[in-house]
């Protein structure tokens, strides 16, 4: 088989609040693409906020119809469970720093597979549509001006093999939990399923503090391929996908707490990137790293760091952006995916334990 890479956009720059709507031009079979977002920090700092918190939606669609839709971290988060690592990111909180975060749309079910892709031949009006809203502030934000995007395309140039569809991933709720009972979610039964991720965000909580038991019914429980408390579903995932891990640099005094993007960070590590300073990992709790920050220009009586310093953070954890995975079967075998359309009522209830903001996103096999 042979491949090419196309660029459909290099460091293109966009406004701070902007849809960048790019027309899938090509009609060779594309395997993958991806979208990069790049923003310069705030003259100060850039403190806790991270691009993927402005990206609220990257689409494909053929004119009215919707054949993928994520927002930043959800896309992120199905990337790690494809494939076991979170696409490339800078995290810096920096004066002037650069940050860069990637996601990848994967038609198929693993890079350059020759059955499962998007054949663009087949539809009218491709188009990719990207939307976001860039917080702009000296110590909280980004540097008015200075975002970019970049586009590619991982294209299929000769020998695929007879079509069998491509992947399609899609929110198909959003809400705020509450802090008892289910919530009932009806989802579709058009289509395969080869996995549901399921999203819980609330800060310094783990997703099963939010989120605590999850059940598939298909046809009033006659059927039921999942009923599993998300500890034990969050087990799995460690097992199948292993640990997702990230570095950040951040700016922080003694005593001070970051918050990365794993919900249940299972080892964390920091060092001080000044001189004569030592700083060690004070707390973990779910996704915030407390920092202790000791300063020894005098060695022999070393101080705490009461300036907010440069401090990087290497963490390793589970629930990337609160998300948690659940695959039906082998995720490579189609024959082992929810065959959806065979029921007539596929209903998720989710035991709800305070109040986050909680997502459903479905991944399809679309033909």
């Amino acid at each position: 088989m042979k491949y090419r890479d196309h660029y459909f956009k290099r460091e293109s720059g966009v406004g701070d609040s902007d849809t960048t709507i790019i027309d899938i031009h090509v009609k060779d079979p594309i395997s993958q693409l991806s979208v990069e977002y790049e923003m310069t920090n705030g003259a100060t700092s850039c403190t806790d906020h991270e691009l993927h918190d402005d990206i609220a939606s990257i689409e494909l669609v053929d004119g009215s119809e919707v054949l993928w839709s994520l927002d930043m971290q959800q896309a992120r988060a199905l990337n790690f469970f494809e494939n076991k690592v979170l696409p490339h990111e800078i995290i810096t909180e920096g004066a002037a720093g650069v940050q860069a975060e990637k996601m990848f749309i994967n038609f198929g079910r693993f890079r350059d597979d020759p059955e499962f892709y998007l054949d663009p031949s087949k539809y009218n009006n491709l188009q990719l549509r990207l939307t976001h809203t860039l917080t702009i502030s000296a110590t909280v934000g980004f540097a008015t001006g200075t975002g970019k995007v970049t586009v590619m395309a991982r294209i299929i140039e000769e020998g695929a093999k007879a079509y069998k569809g491509f992947l399609s991933a899609r929110e198909r709720i959003a809400y705020t939990s509450g802090t008892s009972g289910d919530k009932e979610v009806e989802l579709p039964t058009n289509r395969p399923y080869r996995l549901l991720m399921l999203q819980a965000l609330l800060t310094t909580k783990n997703h099963e503090e939010v989120l605590s038991q999850h059940k598939l019914s298909i046809d009033t429980d006659s059927y039921v391929p999942i009923n599993m408390y998300s500890e034990d579903i969050t087990d799995l995932n460690r097992m199948q996908f292993g640990l997702a891990w990230q570095k950040k640099e951040m700016l922080r005094a003694d005593d001070g707490a970051s918050l990365l993007d794993l919900y249940n960070i299972q080892y964390a590590s920091v060092y001080a990137m000044t001189d004569d300073e030592l700083a060690t990992v004070e707390a973990i709790d779910a996704e915030s790293v407390q920092v202790s920050l000791l300063e020894y220009s005098t060695p022999a009586t070393p101080t705490l760091q009461t300036t907010a310093h440069g401090v990087m953070c290497l963490a390793q954890g589970l629930q990337p952006y609160g998300c948690l995975c659940l695959p039906f079967g082998d995720m490579q075998n189609p024959e082992d995916w929810l065959r959806a359309e065979d029921y007539h009522d596929i209903r998720l209830f989710s035991t709800q334990a305070a109040a986050g903001a909680c997502s459903v996103v479905v991944q399809q096999w679309m033909l």
